[in-house]
């Protein structure tokens, strides 16, 4: 399977509420349309993750699932696709995905439930890359109490107008993705000395300042060819994204 991410923040001046309510009631909608696209989910920032009550430097990210790169080449050739593109003028500041989306490798530490609370960290690489913070961050996170799921994903070539390219500088080196039962045990697991341990090991490979980190309700838009609809955390179950 081929992974793609796109980091999003939406259009200036739009209330925030509003454009989480387009995004799954209208783009979503097209995304679902979307041929070769196996499985779909968007990530809606919700809050800032505690203590820190700054909004975070992103509004959300979508994550979509192909069989292969033919099957992404025809997804991006599609007529759903050009409308998908279209809408997202109304919607997103579309120069932010300029660096801000990728192809991805996943990494799946413990495999995520269906629903509960999302807490996620874009990050930036230290020293050793990619293969270095998936395996320090395993090894630390298995001890956080109350984690039922974690994926690490690992950024790989950029996604440009036309493509794949490696001529974009990526603004992101990769995105960790964790899940707890409800949003009660985020908040007590961050409170844990093995959460605090946890980021301070991962610190020395990746850092992840507080405006890059985000609780988040998920919701699956489409998985083989099934139309989900409702939101994980209420609990409810390019080119740019989206």
């Amino acid at each position: 399977m081929i992974k793609v991410i796109w980091i999003a923040r939406f259009r200036a001046g739009l209330a925030k509420a509003a454009a989480r309510g387009h995004w799954r009631d209208v783009h979503g909608v097209l995304g679902a349309d979307v041929p070769g696209l196996d499985r779909y989910t968007q990530s809606h920032v919700v809050a800032a993750v505690p203590p820190s009550t700054q909004w975070p430097a992103f509004d959300g990210y979508s994550s979509g699932w192909y069989a292969d790169d033919d099957a992404y080449v025809r997804s991006m050739a599609s007529p759903q696709w050009a409308a998908i593109g279209a809408d997202s003028d109304n919607l997103f500041d579309t120069s932010y995905f300029w660096g801000m989306s990728a192809f991805v490798d996943e990494h799946v530490v413990v495999a995520p439930p269906t629903g509960g609370a999302k807490l996620a960290a874009i990050v930036r690489f230290r020293d050793g890359g990619g293969e270095r913070w998936v395996s320090r961050t395993e090894a630390l996170l298995r001890d956080v109490p109350g984690l039922s799921g974690a994926v690490l994903n690992v950024a790989g070539d950029a996604i440009g107008v036309a493509g794949r390219t490696t001529e974009i500088a990526l603004g992101f080196d990769g995105c960790a993705e964790y899940w707890f039962e409800d949003r009660t045990a985020l908040i007590r697991a961050l409170a844990t000395p093995a959460w605090r341990g946890a980021q301070q090991g991962i610190g020395s490979v990746a850092e992840a300042p507080a405006e890059w980190w985000a609780v988040l309700q998920e919701r699956l838009v489409k998985e083989e060819g099934r139309v989900q609809g409702h939101l994980a955390g209420e609990v409810q179950r390019g080119h740019a994204p989206r």
